[in-house]
């Protein structure tokens, strides 16, 4: 990466198009890791909904701190810098994130409310949105590997909409998901590549 387009990433100019669509964004093979299919995301003993009749995961190998990776995921009030199609975004309630805790954010243009039900520092946070007869549980989970951090998301829908159309919604959120785990290993892996400023010579 030549210097111009590291300044590029740095300031914030997306590699990936901020116009593209949750569905569109492509998924690069050769950096994704395969989720565990066998069992679903733990999160202080929440999970989504086993029997709920869509439920999707992604994961990719983000190699950045796991710290970098964790504020970049938690500061909610910053999600568009770097995944503006499902925003506005805020926290509703003060603080670091916890159990009850609440934000706003728009995907597919819906206002959605979401509680935050579980949380474990650098490790994993769960939270619930129903919206528009939709019920879903939303996990992510951080775990340091060889060579970065393994960032899997995993999410399940149910309710009368999503039986009205499974094929259509699995597709729509398994695009969903795969596009939000690269945006996260896109922008924290350019975070952790800015060049430092160079202090200011003094006489």
């Amino acid at each position: 990466m030549n210097l111009s387009s590291t300044f590029l990433r740095c300031a914030g100019i997306a590699a990936l198009s901020t116009a593209a669509t949750l569905a569109t964004l492509p998924v690069a093979a050769a950096d994704n890791a395969r989720p565990d299919t066998r069992g679903h995301e733990v999160c202080r003993h929440v999970t989504v909904d086993k029997t709920a009749p869509v439920i999707s995961k992604a994961s990719v190998l983000v190699k950045a701190p796991v710290s970098t990776i964790w504020r970049l995921h938690t500061d909610i009030d910053a999600w568009s810098a770097w995944i503006p199609e499902i925003t506005p975004a805020s926290k509703t309630t003060p603080g670091p994130l916890r159990p009850g805790s609440t934000f706003t954010w728009s995907p597919q243009n819906m206002k959605v409310t979401s509680t935050v039900t579980a949380v474990s520092p650098r490790v994993c946070t769960a939270w619930a949105a129903p919206v528009n007869g939709i019920n879903g549980i939303h996990l992510f989970t951080f775990k340091p590997v060889r060579g970065g951090v393994l960032v899997t998301t995993e999410e399940s829908w149910a309710g009368a909409p999503v039986e009205a159309d499974v094929p259509g919604n699995q597709a729509s959120l398994d695009a969903g998901l795969r596009d939000w785990v690269n945006r996260i290993k896109d922008t924290a892996e350019a975070r952790t590549n800015c060049p430092r400023p160079v202090p200011a010579q003094t006489d």
